[in-house]
Formats: structure tokens, C-alpha cells, sequence
């Protein structure tokens, strides 16, 4: 595969996989999601959306007081008073942005999809991107969480905040890059025949020690191929 442009072509050795999986193996989504939220695109969109900016912990605290007040569906919601939607939501944080959203994206998947998100699912990869993408407050990001239960993370990459920073700190990508840019570098960075895990496992390196305050890069495994811990070090040095 050829590197994406202003990219430099950068692959992790697999040796480094059972590094990453010791270090960060124990930290490997410590909530379970609450199942349906995984097979219903619908529920997955919405909890996708109390996902943001906050804990998985209070994400899933707010999914279950939602889904134990309403149904779980965008009939339901599109009718729901916001003021019933946010004690609902309550304990996962930024619950009035959020209950507004829910309701708005509710509204918006029954008049552009007929309440069907699987429909817009099943077309060509690109297609549905662009459909999801016309929801209000959605963006790549969350588009591409919908397309990666579909088509598998290996498929469509899913770049967030962490992805983001440690793809610019390992030198994958320049500093300038955009999201698409970003997601072919992992494409190629990424040894996907050792499984999507790592995708995962970087992530959580990102989190717990690739920090974007104080990264703990004297901690880091894979510190020889980070261009960010290479100028630290020299920095340190002198």
C-alpha cells in the first residue's frame, strides 16, 4: 500500500504487539456496553453521542437511565420532551447539548430515513458516510464509528482525539494533517492481520501514557519510532 501524501511510510513491527498488548491489555474497556447498542444502529448512534466527553462509565450510566425511561427508538425520542430526555441522561455529563442532540438527531433519521439507519448502512461505504454525515451535529468521526460496526474498524479507521495526537507524534503524518489523511496512514502503520486489537491498544496508549498533557513518553514502549519522544529526549539532553 502506498503511504498517503505528506505522510512518511511507517509501519509497526509486530513485535511490539505483545509489548502494547502487557502494558495495556488490563485496561481493555473495563464497561460493558449494554449489547444491543452493537446490533441496533439506531442505539449505537445514540450512545455514540453520550459518549462524547465523557467516561465510558458515565456513557453507560446515562445509555441505561435513557433506555429505562424511553424506548430506544427515533419515534419515540422525536416526540419526547427535552426536559424528560435530559434527567434521562443526566448522570453522563453535558446532558442539555446532549438531550438536545438526541432529540434533533431523532427527528432527522425519521424524516431523511424513515427511522431506518441499517438502510442507509447498507449502501456503498462511501455513500453512507456521506448520507450519515447530512444528521445534524454528526461529523467523520461519528459517521465512521456507524460504517466501523458495519465494515470493521480495519476498514473504516476511526480517528478521534487520541488517534489524532499520537499519529502526529509518531511522525505517521505532518502536523497539518486531515482526518482522511490520518486514517490511510493507519491503514499502512497498522499490521491489521494481527487483528483490530491493535487499533485498540493504541488507543489506550494514547490515553494512559501518550497523554496530550504531560505524556509520559519515559514510559512509552514504542518510543524508538516516535519522532515527538525522539526531540524530547534531545531536548532533555541538552
Amino acid at each position: 500500500m502506498r503511504p498517503p501524501e505528506g505522510s512518511i511510510m511507517k509501519t509497526l513491527d509486530p513485535k511490539y504487539i505483545p509489548i502494547l498488548e502487557e502494558k495495556y491489555g488490563r485496561y481493555w474497556w473495563p464497561v460493558e456496553y449494554p449489547e444491543e447498542t452493537s446490533t441496533d444502529p439506531f442505539k449505537n448512534l445514540i450512545i455514540t453521542v453520550l459518549s462524547q466527553n465523557t467516561s465510558e462509565i458515565n456513557c453507560v450510566r446515562a445509555y441505561k437511565g435513557l433506555s429505562a425511561r424511553f424506548e430506544v427508538k427515533p419515534e419515540v425520542l422525536a416526540n419526547a420532551r427535552i426536559e424528560e430526555i435530559r434527567e434521562a441522561i443526566r448522570s453522563g455529563g453535558l446532558y442539555n447539548v446532549k438531550s438536545k442532540r438526541i432529540k434533533e438527531l431523532s427527528q432527522a433519521v425519521l424524516e431523511k430515513f424513515r427511522g431506518d439507519i441499517s438502510s442507509v448502512l447498507a449502501l456503498p461505504k462511501e455513500e453512507a458516510r456521506k448520507k450519515l454525515m447530512e444528521l445534524p451535529g454528526i461529523g467523520k468521526k461519528t459517521a465512521d464509528v456507524l460504517l466501523a460496526h458495519r465494515h470493521s474498524y480495519a476498514e473504516v479507521m476511526v480517528v478521534d482525539t487520541h488517534m489524532d495526537r499520537i499519529a502526529k507524534r509518531l511522525g505517521l503524518v505532518k502536523p497539518d494533517a486531515k482526518y482522511e489523511e490520518i486514517q490511510k496512514a493507519f491503514k499502512v502503520f497498522i499490521p491489521w492481520e494481527k487483528g483490530e486489537r491493535t487499533g485498540g491498544l493504541l488507543w489506550l496508549l494514547a490515553k494512559y501514557t501518550c497523554r496530550a498533557q504531560n505524556p509520559k513518553c519515559h514510559e512509552c514502549p514504542i518510543i524508538e519510532l516516535c519522532d515527538y519522544g525522539s526531540m524530547e529526549k534531545t531536548r532533555r539532553q541538552k
